[in-house]
């Protein structure tokens, strides 16, 4: 019997959408990395038509893998083509309404980039659409998708350090786009707890961090009559970048986000040892024991299998067969969302500690 064919819609036609892929040297295990090539690598899956607001993109996206059906109009694109899974690559402020409009239009799967969204109002609606409509839902926070990152979990959950203490994240980025990965990426090992706090500041341009890669609009100013961080004139994006700050969770374990550019690395600190992942998932290990001890173990995670974006299609997919939650279901990226909004906030109150969930809902953030 012929696997079922699952129709698929793309809004975006940017990097993530597929064109990211001419840009990466090809590696076996991380590769299909955009949307469009993890669609093609996975038989019950088939791009029946792309989705973007400019031409010229579209159809320099249409030449590159060969799609026909082109819309302007993501709303026309799934009302004539009534897609089973529609991906949302747009940048962050313009997701929340092609999301929501997909899941109350027939979509039983979405796959979002990150960030989610330009504020925790639009997270609200997206949210309540997708629940409403019983949507299987991941966004773009990968390594939870990730072979090697997900051992390192279980490795964790089942005790291997003893009871997590503190996971130390070392990455620089902007608060929306980027940093979904990096909050997704602590809560995953350490269980997904709930946050309950998060205290920190975004950085300033004339910092330390800074460096001659810095972005100018990476340091957007704070309008206070708009409650908005406001991109410079002629841009759309307003996306801070992010000095240090810390998240407390349910249970008692923190996680302390050090900003140090060039970097992607992990430690986790439990009771009884230590995991840690350095350069991007390069090298995970396992360090049972602690220096009061004389036999201390070490152990090494390869990651296995297919890459993390066909791994997060599958993920939906498997929902809309069994209804079992994805692992990135809509909850459980919520819970990164109210961290970088309550940054956000924490920041505009001089560091102060900001209670999770976020009461103020408006804020509003147009990341890339």
């Amino acid at each position: 019997m012929a696997p079922p064919n699952y129709r698929v819609a793309i809004i975006g036609t940017g990097r993530m959408g597929g064109l990211i892929e001419d840009e990466l040297v090809t590696n076996q295990f991380s590769s299909p990395y955009g949307h469009f090539s993890a669609y093609a690598a996975i038989p019950e899956t088939e791009v029946v038509a792309v989705a973007n607001r400019g031409e010229e993109r579209l159809h320099r996206f249409a030449e590159r893998f060969g799609v026909q059906n082109l819309y302007l109009d993501y709303r026309e694109m799934i009302e004539k083509e009534k897609p089973d899974i529609v991906s949302v690559t747009t940048p962050s402020f313009a997701r929340a309404e092609p999301i929501v409009f997909a899941a109350e239009h027939g979509v039983r799967g979405i796959y979002s980039e990150k960030g989610l969204c330009a504020s925790l109002s639009e997270a609200d609606q997206i949210a309540d659409a997708c629940k409403t409509n019983g949507v299987a839902f991941n966004w773009g926070a990968m390594r939870r998708h990730h072979d090697g990152f997900k051992r390192m979990r279980d490795a964790i959950v089942n005790g291997e350090i003893g009871t997590p203490r503190y996971a130390l994240m070392y990455s620089y980025t902007d608060i929306i786009k980027h940093h979904p990965h990096t909050l997704d990426l602590v809560a995953m090992l350490l269980g997904d707890p709930a946050p309950q706090w998060v205290e920190g500041r975004l950085a300033r341009a004339d910092s330390m961090l800074a460096g001659d890669s810095a972005r100018p609009r990476s340091y957007p100013p704070y309008d206070a009559d708009k409650h908005a961080f406001v991109p410079p004139p002629g841009e759309e994006i307003a996306d801070p970048m992010v000095d240090f700050f810390r998240v407390g969770y349910d249970g008692g374990a923190e996680g302390l986000f050090i900003p140090m550019p060039g970097l992607f690395d992990i430690e986790i600190y439990g009771t009884e040892g230590r995991a840690y992942a350095w350069d991007n998932g390069e090298v995970i290990r396992i360090r049972q024991g602690t220096r009061k001890e004389s036999a201390v173990e070490e152990k090494t995670i390869k990651p296995t299998g297919e890459s993390p974006t066909v791994c997060t299609i599958r993920d939906i997919i498997r929902q809309m067969e069994t209804g079992e939650p994805t692992a990135g279901n809509i909850d459980i990226t919520m819970q990164a969302v109210e961290v970088q909004f309550g940054l956000a906030h924490s920041h505009l109150q001089d560091g102060a500690r900001v209670e999770l969930p976020v009461t103020d809902r408006t804020l509003y953030i147009p990341g890339g």
